[in-house]
């Protein structure tokens, strides 16, 4: 039932236009009720008129003595024209049924199109608002299919199943009240079979939820291949591995196959039964009616009315079935749904930042990725003063990249602490702290937008001169003449029409466009050749001038300007100081510059020969 009332929740301010058109919903669904009666007295009261019967009916049957009421006085000889006023009462109820039915289901989509927006605004929302260590747990297919293929379910169960549960309800109700009306015992008899439908059906909602969850998760694996190899399809052409990659997908489908024609076991055994059930239940209530006729405890007319109503009432009967099988998948819908609503967002509380970002200090910190347990860095302190430009340089997976999640926010620290200015990090508003950062990344993240527009992602306010000028920093413009359109070049997905060095490359310029007090460069430039890296180095000394700068690197082109070398290695420092300083000590730092000297060395001595 939790769930439920959180599907009905999805609704939120909408709640009452729903509610109005559910009553519109029952207000159609009376009208309805009542043109079997009107068939009825068609029957007796026209074509088969008996005067003591109709004074009969009339006191033991108050509906069809309130139709009567509505009609002339029925003689033999305007017989026709009763008929005649019969039939324009039909066109009339079906005109104001057709007008209400209309205004109803129109404010039910409207109603549920706009708490399906809403839902998705603050599903996208919260999921903008998570904290990275999140999405390390979640893979980012599963989010997609949530909110995405999750949503659709509810919105389906919510348009559709909840106004025909309503409807339903409806129409079981009135068509009992109208049977009940001629006869109690009978209208007992056509409804008899629905305890044994109601218990099938509860048992199969149970069934249906946990077949319905493990079909999610099959989904969920194969949209995660889907997404994976669409973002990869470079390197498996490159590998020449599309065999190995469809074999892998056949084999998820066929798994999500397996659980699908699960799923369509119990439906072809719910509604086979259901479908059974039913028709008994129309022959029974055939053969009832037969009876009742005979015995003169019906008339004909009656009869045929109720042989309406028992028609009507099963068609609620049967598609209990279906509604049970929408509220099942909409059940855990909602709930794969509310994993992600109840997450904690990321707190963003804090000192808000007013001054220039300078130092950074790192005191004994330790730190590992939420679910390992082997410490990335351990026991890690260093400063870094105001204006200065330290490089960090270690072998891969020492810890480098970590130190910027770090100083970013994006993951805590277990142990120690992390100041900026002396201010604990954890005491800083995390959105003032992260626009005063400039962080690149060695493989960055391109919009599928246009060049200009990746380079002013974070700038709502610039002018073109701004955008040159870090273009041109960045050395973005040496590659924009071989562009079709300039700035205005669309990228792709991903930026996949740039090469690796030009990514990199508008990924700086959109770092600079920010102005930051601290420049985070982490292998920003590893994939530009020699002299490009240069000419940026040049460039980025003068655009930070005055500002902090980290730069992560292994190439030696990359630091040669530092004002400090720190060696990190197997998440500890083991060394800093000058190039001068490192060279001096036997360490990583000697090692790597004689092992790059000597090969760029050899490739001069090559070259030559």
């Amino acid at each position: 039932m939790k769930n439920v009332y959180q599907i009905i929740a999805v609704l939120d301010k909408w709640k009452s236009h729903f509610l109005l058109a559910a009553m519109l919903s029952l207000v159609a669904n009376f009208l309805r009720m009542i043109e079997p009666r009107i068939l009825q007295i068609a029957i007796d009261g026209v074509v088969n008129f008996q005067p003591a019967q109709h004074s009969a009916t009339s006191k033991k049957d108050w509906v069809a003595s309130m139709l009567y009421g509505l009609l002339p006085d029925i003689q033999l000889d305007n017989r026709p024209y009763i008929l005649l006023c019969i039939g324009l009462l039909f066109i009339g109820l079906a005109a104001i049924k057709t007008v209400i039915s209309f205004t109803g289901i129109t404010l039910a989509a409207f109603s549920t199109e706009n708490a399906i927006k809403h839902l998705r605004d603050k599903l996208f929302r919260h999921i903008q608002l998570l904290p990275l260590s999140h999405f390390s747990k979640v893979p980012s297919a599963d989010m997609i299919q949530r909110a995405t293929g999750d949503v659709d379910t509810i919105r389906t169960f919510i348009g559709t199943q909840t106004i025909e549960f309503i409807r339903f309800i409806g129409v079981f109700v009135l068509s009992f009240v109208m049977m009940a009306s001629i006869h109690l015992g009978f209208a007992l008899i056509a409804v008899g079979i629905l305890p044994i439908i109601l218990f099938m059906a509860f048992y199969f909602f149970h069934l249906e939820s946990k077949v319905w969850q493990e079909h999610e998760k099959e989904q969920d694996k194969l949209t995660d291949i889907i997404n994976e190899n669409l973002s990869g399809i470079r390197v498996v052409q490159a590998f020449a591995q599309e065999k190995s990659e469809i074999e892998k997908f056949i084999h998820q489908n066929k798994a999500k196959l397996k659980i699908g024609l699960k799923h369509i076991d119990y439906h072809k055994i719910f509604w086979s039964l259901t479908d059974l059930l039913v028709s008994c239940q129309i022959a029974f209530s055939t053969l009832a009616g037969g009876y009742f006729v005979f015995t003169g405890a019906i008339t004909l007319g009656e009869c045929v009315a109720f042989f309406t109503y028992s028609v009507m009432i099963t068609y609620p009967i049967r598609g209990i079935g279906r509604i049970i099988t929408q509220l099942g998948m909409a059940s855990v819908g909602v709930e794969r749904i509310n994993q992600i609503l109840d997450a904690p967002e990321e707190d963003y509380q804090g000192t808000t930042i007013t001054e220039t970002l300078a130092s950074i200090e790192f005191r004994n910190v330790d730190f590992s990725y939420p679910n390992e347990t082997t410490k990335v860095l351990n026991n890690v302190s260093f400063t870094i003063h105001p204006k200065e430009k330290i490089a960090l340089i270690g072998p891969t997976g020492s810890g480098k990249s970590s130190i910027i999640n770090l100083l970013a926010r994006f993951y805590e620290p277990d142990n120690g602490e992390i100041l900026i200015d002396g201010i604990p990090i954890q005491k800083l508003n995390k959105k003032d702290l992260r626009k005063r950062l400039g962080i690149t990344h060695q493989e960055p993240f391109l919009f599928s937008t246009t060049v200009k527009g990746n380079i002013t992602y974070q700038e709502t306010d610039f002018t073109e001169e701004q955008v040159e000028r870090y273009a041109r920093t960045a050395a973005v413009t040496d590659f924009l003449e071989k562009l079709p359109d300039g700035y205005d070049t669309l990228v792709g997905e991903k930026g996949v029409t740039l090469s690796g060095g030009q990514k990199q490359r508008v990924a700086l310029a959109r770092t600079l466009m920010g102005q930051p007090d601290i420049l985070l460069l982490d292998d920003a430039t590893t994939a530009v050749d020699t002299e490009t890296e240069f000419n940026i180095q040049k460039g980025l000394n003068q655009q930070m001038k005055g500002k902090t700068s980290l730069i992560i690197a292994q190439r030696l082109t990359s630091i040669q300007q530092a004002d400090r070398i720190i060696v990190i290695e197997k998440g500890k420092i083991t060394a800093q100081g000058t190039s001068e300083e490192l060279l001096k000590q036997e360490g990583f730092y000697h090692k790597i510059y004689h092992a790059q000297t000597s090969l760029e060395a050899e490739i001069a001595r090559e070259i030559k020969n």
